[in-house]
């Protein structure tokens, strides 16, 4: 189906979707099935048009690529957990959720998502006390920008992360060696899911490590609210541990 010039600003993107709403009755009654379909995906069309047009003053340049849409989104809601609804809407195209993943390991944005999120939480649940403190609620189709700077060595860990994927072993012994390779970095919640090929126990291995010896210390990022994400092997020597 042909689309039509994009318009340049929210009010002429406003003005056409209001206008197929306003005819939309009339092909409801007189329409078929076919014609009515393809009335919505007019509509759709509109929405996500008058969606680039609202974003397009956070782009500095490029409002073209559906990739700077979402980061200039992200970065404009830093610390706040945002739906796939709202990522669709700004990106304006169906493969958002690659753009994001290609913002973490293209570019070393740290985005966390829902699922890395749930996994935190129900490890916290599992050992917490009444009245402890558990991380935030996400769901798993929500997502994260933890602080408004990238990280470029992250970069290079993806790389890491996409080797140790495919690695066998137990998941501990991999995600301590993962940590290894960047000791005092700032290493996102989602790196450690996905070297644990999403894994939920991750962040229970995580505890058994600093139970053990090794000093990994957590870091809520500079945003206030956000969720317990970042991680930090601050040395690469493990600490005498007390006899039980």
């Amino acid at each position: 189906m042909a689309r039509n010039f994009r318009p340049a600003d929210p009010e002429t993107a406003l003005s056409g979707l209001m206008l197929l709403l306003n005819e939309f009755p009339e092909s409801l009654k007189r329409g078929t099935i076919g014609e009515q379909v393809c009335r919505l995906v007019e509509v759709h069309h509109k929405i996500r048009d008058l969606g680039v047009c609202i974003v397009a003053p956070l782009v500095a340049e490029d409002s073209d690529s559906g990739r700077a849409r979402l980061l200039a989104y992200l970065r404009d809601q830093v610390g706040r957990i945002v739906h796939t609804d709202e990522l669709m809407i700004v990106a304006a195209i169906t493969d958002y959720q690659r753009r994001v993943r290609e913002l973490r390991t293209n570019f070393g944005w740290p985005i966390i998502s829902g699922m890395a999120v749930r996994d935190m939480r129900e490890d916290a649940r599992s050992v917490a006390s009444p009245g402890d403190r558990l991380p935030g609620d996400m769901a798993p189709e929500e997502y994260l920008l933890l602080d408004d700077t990238n990280d470029l060595d992250a970069v290079r860990r993806w790389q890491v992360v996409g080797k140790m994927r495919s690695e066998k072993g137990p998941l501990k012994r991999k995600l301590l060696n993962y940590l290894l390779q960047a000791v005092g970095s700032r290493v996102t919640a989602e790196e450690l899911r996905q070297v644990g090929k999403d894994d939920s126990q991750w962040p229970t291995a995580i505890r058994e490590l600093q139970t053990e010896g090794w000093e990994i210390c957590r870091e809520a990022g500079s945003a206030i609210g956000v969720p317990p994400g970042l991680f930090i092997l601050r040395t690469a020597i493990r600490s005498a541990v007390p006899a039980a």
